[in-house]
């Protein structure tokens, strides 16, 4: 299968390929308030659970195949809990790991994050750098042509970015939508257990 093909028939484009993307301005301002920026509080907290809230979803085979992957060693909820396939949106992984960025940015306030410094320092850091890489590779496949320009300001010595663009932006809450039917509730007390003759990758992919 070539590329563009597994590129085109991802699920989730095949799900919300009917909505139009739509125009919106980015708030790029240094001073502009947002939930999102630290330190942290239960607003930041509430925040970022809200764009990450549809994390592990469940899928059936034929989005496995659909993506360029086999299912002999992929990964499924047990019946109890759908038996789809395990899949999370790439968009999601992607604020999973600006997330992590902000999280060690105010590690002070997170005593979770001070103890896997202390615990797992070499998995903490492999951990960190996958985001800081992910992130770059994202930014670069997906790079936005939008201009930033720049205007002289009162009292400003050199010209200042204005970052406050339109963007043609996916329709946030469609795409949330088509995530959100896809959750997948897991019995209480769940732990992952390799089923009895599944196969395994022979290193971590």
């Amino acid at each position: 299968m070539q590329l563009i093909d597994i590129l085109s028939k991802a699920p989730i484009n095949e799900g919300v390929g009917s909505i139009p993307y739509i125009e919106t301005r980015f708030h790029g301002s240094l001073w502009h308030p947002s939930p999102f920026k630290g330190p942290p509080s239960p607003q930041t907290a509430e925040a970022w659970h809200s764009v990450m809230r549809y994390g592990m979803i469940g899928v059936p085979a034929s989005d496995i195949l659909a993506v360029g992957h086999n299912t002999t060693t992929a990964a499924r909820f047990p019946d109890a809990a759908g038996g789809d396939y395990v899949a999370v949106a790439v968009g999601t992984h992607q604020l999973h790991c600006l997330h992590y960025l902000w999280q060690d940015h105010h590690q002070s306030h997170f005593e979770e994050v001070q103890q896997k410094i202390k615990d797992i320092p070499e998995m903490y850091e492999r951990h960190y750098e996958h985001c800081v890489d992910y992130i770059r590779q994202s930014l670069m496949c997906s790079f936005d042509t939008t201009l930033v320009t720049y205007d002289w300001v009162l009292d400003h010595q050199n010209p200042t970015p204005n970052s406050n663009a339109m963007h043609k932006c996916v329709d946030w809450d469609r795409v949330q939508d088509w995530l959100k039917g896809r959750v997948v509730e897991t019995p209480d007390g769940f732990q992952w257990a390799q089923p009895e003759g599944q196969e395994s990758l022979p290193w971590n992919p």
